[in-house]
C-alpha cells in the first residue's frame, strides 16, 4: 500500500491526532496569555490546581533544572526521531487495526503538541497540577495526558498480541 492510500484509510486518525494538537496548543495559549509564570488558580482545594510552569527538560521535569540549551536541544531532538518512528508505524498498521492506530493517534498527537513548544519556546508549557495536600505529581498538560493514555493502549495492545479492533 501507498502513501496516499495508508493515509486515506487513516483519516479519522489524522483528524484525532490534529484535534488533540489544536485543544493542547488552545489551552497553552489560553495559560500562557492569562497566567503569569507560577501564578495558580485553585480548582478543587487540596487535589488540583492550574499552575502556569515551564518544562525544558524530558517526562516530568527531568532535567530541567539543567544548565544550558544542550538538554533541551538533545531532548528536542530525541522527541522527534521517536515520533519520527512512531508515525512509520503508523503509517504500516493496517487500517483495521483500529485500537493499535487510537493509541499511535494519541501518542503521536500529544508528541506533535509538545514539539511545538520545544522547537518555538524551548520549553513545555504545563499547567495541571495535581496533589494531596503537599505530594505533587509532576505538572504536566493535555498533550502528555494523551501521550500517556495513548502508551497505556499500547501496552494493552501488546500484551493481548494482536490486533484489537473496535
Amino acid at each position: 500500500m501507498n502513501l496516499k492510500n495508508s493515509l486515506i484509510n487513516k483519516k479519522k486518525y489524522l483528524l484525532i491526532f490534529t484535534v488533540i494538537i489544536i485543544v493542547d496548543q488552545a489551552a497553552k495559549f489560553i495559560i500562557k496569555s492569562n497566567l503569569a509564570l507560577y501564578d495558580r488558580i485553585e480548582v478543587i482545594k487540596g487535589f488540583f490546581q492550574i499552575t502556569h510552569v515551564r518544562n525544558s527538560g524530558a517526562v516530568w521535569g527531568i532535567l530541567s533544572d539543567h544548565p544550558g540549551q544542550w538538554v533541551s536541544l538533545v531532548i528536542t531532538g530525541l522527541s522527534i526521531v521517536a515520533l519520527v518512528i512512531i508515525f512509520y508505524y503508523f503509517l504500516k498498521l493496517e487500517a483495521k487495526c483500529t485500537f493499535e492506530l487510537t493509541s499511535l493517534s494519541f501518542i503521536i498527537g500529544g508528541a506533535i503538541g509538545n514539539n511545538i513548544d520545544r522547537v518555538i519556546r524551548g520549553y513545555v508549557i504545563d499547567f495541571i497540577d495535581m496533589y494531596i495536600k503537599n505530594h505533587h505529581w509532576p505538572t504536566y498538560n493535555i498533550a502528555d495526558s494523551f501521550i500517556t493514555i495513548g502508551v497505556i493502549l499500547l501496552i494493552i495492545s501488546i500484551w493481548r498480541e494482536k490486533c484489537i479492533q473496535f
